[in-house]
Parts: C-alpha cells; structure tokens; sequence
C-alpha cells in the first residue's frame, strides 16, 4: 500500500491536503481523487464537501507528481 496526497484548490479559496491509501496497482491520481470526492448529478462539477473543486494534483511520499 501507497500513500500519497491529493492537494485540492477549492472554490472558496482554502487548499485541502488529503492523505490517500492505494494498492501499488491503482497509483494513479485520479483513482485517489475518486475514492473523496462528490459528483453531482449532471457530472459537471465535482465537490469535496459541499465546496466546488477547481483544480488538483497528486504527490507521493517522497514528494513526487503522481499522474
């Protein structure tokens, strides 16, 4: 198991690091952001607690992008 960190920007302005475990099979940044985030119904934005997403990346431990 992996853990890496989604760095989300949301809409209100403040930045959210989330701490994610992943199987070394599933190491990529969108699986993680799946497993925290909200769709809403049209699937045109997503949420991660009720505040919009606007944009975010992945790192691992050592400080490297996850793609």
């Amino acid at each position: 198991m992996e853990i890496i960190a989604i760095i989300l920007h949301l809409l209100n302005g403040e930045v959210a690091k989330i701490p994610v475990g992943l199987a070394v099979n599933q190491l990529t940044c969108d699986t993680a952001l799946l497993r925290v985030i909200d769709k809403d119904e049209n699937e045109e934005a997503i949420y991660y607690k009720g505040v919009e997403i606007l944009g975010y990346y992945c790192k691992n431990n050592k400080g490297d992008w996850i793609p």
